[in-house]
């Protein structure tokens, strides 16, 4: 294949200035873009976080941050070094309440405030099951979180709305999650047990109106959680191996989660099943091959803004960027030494690349004219849920498009009974396993009239 060489355009690498540290095949490099990428950091599994600061005024300009990036302009960007006691495991950025950390500061002059007055924050995940709080503008430490008992493995700011108070979700080899006011000076309010005993829980995500959240582990399961209550939505089974990342998509929709089984999954996570199998292998793995140890581990993804693009890196040191409605071809790939990491920014128009050594490659990501269906259908889903609109007398068509029917499988599952579906699903999958299948139908699955059945992707017969 032919990459898209135009798809990404180089801007800067960045060094580690703290040094190389030993890694593991595990470890990866972790990047944080802030919020409003006004700030983005990044760790190596090491003692070190590096901090990099926009110091434009326009934060909401995609120049401005191109130009942070760009090796002409060295006077625009500022450079914090923070310093832990401890091998760092995960971060993220987030807005907190200014009131619970204004007794720790003294002064605000030095922190970064949104709209609402909140305050930027720099929380990472450490090996001896603390949770340490920064500024990140300072680098200066704020406050110490204690109440896991082993490594934190993954940890995530709720999103910044004025309606949500600030939640730090944490996920541990302890296998819990644990969810912590932010706007209560970091009290830990509730701890969530959905995985197995003996599992370890790798990662976590909110979605970005903050009424889902999910989690993913060594147990092969994707649990998608009600933030009302606390209480699991969806248990979703389809991976062979351990889940090493797992993201949603702007469009209040679509979570992505990738595996070490060799593949990424597109998932409609309010009826609980899969759209696309991306795998990173071809022709795709057996069985017995997801769950052993392969070359082709997939380690982290990434979404992007317009929710038409997914980055994942592969342990066969390629990096890959799919679009969403093609499973057999990535649109871009890049073969990058040691790669572990990838990260859109917010906005999309930066795209990073970590190695194991701490390194980053910075690129400037082309952003494509999306189409108005597209953007319509993003628009709706952000304001409607799934219920809404299946009470509303909305045509098979458009029902269909707002379903993803062109991504993957969706057009079969959304098109079909819930029983075809679970045949479907079965045949697809090689599952007899009731309560797997159950946990991939839709809660109801629309009234629609049946259709014949429509001709499957050439992909399919790669799904074993």
């Amino acid at each position: 294949m032919a990459a898209n060489t135009n798809f990404l355009h180089e801007l800067l690498e960045i060094s580690s200035p703290q040094g190389q540290f030993p890694f593991d095949v595990d470890f990866r490099t972790l990047i944080a873009f802030a919020p409003d990428d006004s700030a983005v950091a990044w760790a190596s599994q090491g003692y070190f976080i590096t901090v990099v600061l926009n110091h434009s005024t326009d934060n909401t300009s995609q120049n401005c941050k191109r130009a942070l990036f760009s090796k002409e302009n060295l006077s625009r960007r500022r450079v914090i070094i923070v310093e832990s006691n401890a091998a760092v495991l995960s971060i993220a950025f987030g807005y907190a309440s200014l009131s619970s950390f204004i007794f720790l500061l003294g002064s605000t002059r030095e922190m970064k405030k949104n709209d609402q007055g909140s305050v930027l924050l720099l929380a990472a995940g450490m090996d001896d099951g603390s949770i340490r709080i920064y500024c990140p503008k300072t680098g200066s430490f704020l406050m110490q979180l204690l109440d896991h008992r082993s490594n934190v493995c993954d940890i995530k700011f709720s999103p910044s709305t004025a309606s949500m108070r600030s939640t730090l979700l944490s996920c541990s080899r302890d296998s819990t999650l644990k969810l912590w006011d932010m706007d209560d000076q970091g009290n830990m309010f509730r701890t969530l047990e959905g995985h197995g005993k003996r599992e370890i829980v790798t990662c976590c995500s909110w979605s970005f109106d903050g009424k889902y959240a999910a989690s993913g582990g060594t147990d092969t399961m994707l649990i998608i959680w009600e933030t009302a209550g606390w209480t699991p939505f969806h248990y979703l089974r389809s991976h062979r191996n351990t889940i090493t990342c797992c993201e949603f998509a702007a469009d209040n929709t679509l979570i992505a989660s990738c595996s070490m089984d060799t593949s990424l999954i597109l998932w409609n996570y309010h009826f609980g099943y899969p759209l696309a199998y991306f795998w990173h292998r071809i022709p795709a793995p057996q069985t017995v091959f997801q769950f052993s140890l392969n070359r082709h581990h997939v380690r982290d993804l990434s979404f992007s803004a317009d929710c038409q693009h997914l980055a994942t890196v592969c342990d066969d040191g390629n990096v890959r960027i799919w679009s969403i409605d093609n499973v057999t071809c990535p649109k871009y790939i890049k073969t990058v030494q040691d790669c572990s990491s990838v990260a859109y920014s917010n906005d999309g128009s930066i795209f990073i690349i970590g190695d194991k050594k701490g390194s980053v490659q910075i690129y400037s990501a082309r952003l494509s004219v999306l189409k108005l269906a597209f953007l319509a259908r993003k628009i709706v889903l952000q304001n409607y849920t799934e219920n809404d609109l299946m009470k509303e007398n909305i045509p098979d068509v458009l029902k269909n498009y707002l379903h993803y029917s062109e991504v993957g499988i969706g057009h079969y599952a959304i098109n079909s009974s819930a029983s075809q579906t679970a045949n479907f699903i079965r045949q697809f999958r090689g599952s007899t396993q009731p309560g797997v299948v159950r946990c991939l139908l839709p809660i109801s699955m629309p009234s629609a009239r049946l259709h014949a059945m429509p001709r499957l992707p050439n992909t399919c017969s790669q799904f074993g």
